[in-house]
């Protein structure tokens, strides 16, 4: 090695010529830690006992007391429907409000969300925790049974309890897409459209409503391609994959998805999140649009998929 390399004046422009590096890389580091949505066992092993994180299990109350992640507190998803039309259709603020005051969620905590490992349900709380302006939710990958089959700790059958809050949410009208939003979505080039349901359902083959097929220009990635199974175990693909599946959608645009009842979508909206896509989820989805005779419909060629 040439004796200048050893030199001190050598060291010194090497350290300032890396050292913007390394602190770059810190800096990204600490930027995925705080824009991080999916979160794996690992973490929350690692984070679950941190003083703002709280671990929300979406699960029916007859499961949770059954077995649930230690220091879990219980929010059913059903709890967050609204209580006046019987539908699955988000509750109003007041209502949010008073359920999050009551379970003990304040605006500084860190939320944590995991279900049964359909990911229908959680999913769906991540978004009414963002639709009133949360500013920092997650989601478990793998949900409880991948926490069991992972973390090897044992699942606790005491209830945990917080103190009541005084939580104040803010509506963020940007999450939420109405059925004349989407209508307007349809002529709007700066809109993406995407059906979360199956192909079958996308094609006008099969229907929950009284109309089968899809709204105008939505393109369809059913939510069942966002995970996969690995050891019995519903698992979110690596985002490298995801990252793919999503990547003809130009980050610029404003993301509309929806399902059959507004929930299977929900993890889809989560997943775009993660992306860093400007995401926005359809509470009515296809229950509602395609009830309606007054609204466009989109029925492509069966016969191409059978």
């Amino acid at each position: 090695m040439h004796e200048y390399y050893k030199s001190p004046a050598y060291l010194i422009l090497y350290i300032c010529l890396c050292l913007p590096i390394i602190t770059a890389a810190q800096e990204v580091n600490q930027q995925d830690e705080s824009n991080q949505i999916l979160v794996d066992v690992v973490w929350l092993i690692k984070h679950k006992d941190d003083m703002n994180v709280v671990i929300v299990d979406a699960r029916s109350k007859s499961e949770y007391t059954e077995g649930h992640i230690e220091g879990a507190i219980n929010i059913p998803v059903s709890l967050t429907f609204n209580p006046q039309l019987n539908t699955d259709r988000v509750a109003n603020i007041k209502h949010i409000t008073a359920l999050f005051r009551q379970v003990g969620i304040r605006n500084d905590h860190s939320i944590v969300i995991y279900d049964g490992n359909s990911y229908i349900d959680a999913g769906r709380v991540f978004w009414v925790f963002e639709v009133y302006g949360h500013k920092k939710v997650m989601l478990l990958n793998g949900g409880i049974d991948g926490w069991v089959t992972n973390s090897k700790q044992q699942l606790s059958q005491i209830d945990t309890h917080l103190e009541s809050s005084n939580y104040i949410p803010s509506i963020e009208p940007q999450r939420l897409v109405t059925k004349l939003s989407m209508h307007l979505a349809i002529e709007d080039e700066a809109n993406v459209i995407i059906d979360t349901r199956s192909k079958k359902e996308y094609l006008g083959i099969q229907s929950i409503a009284s109309r089968a097929g899809h709204i105008p220009k939505a393109v369809n990635i059913p939510w069942n391609e966002n995970f996969e199974e690995l050891n019995g175990v519903r698992m979110l693909k690596p985002l490298s994959d995801l990252k793919k599946m999503y990547s003809e959608f130009d980050g610029d645009k404003r993301i509309f998805l929806y399902c059959n009842k507004g929930k299977q979508s929900s993890l889809s909206y989560t997943i775009m999140r993660q992306l860093g896509f400007n995401a926005a989820h359809y509470d009515g989805s296809w229950y509602e649009w395609g009830n309606d005779v007054a609204l466009p419909i989109e029925v492509k060629n069966k016969d191409m998929f059978k």
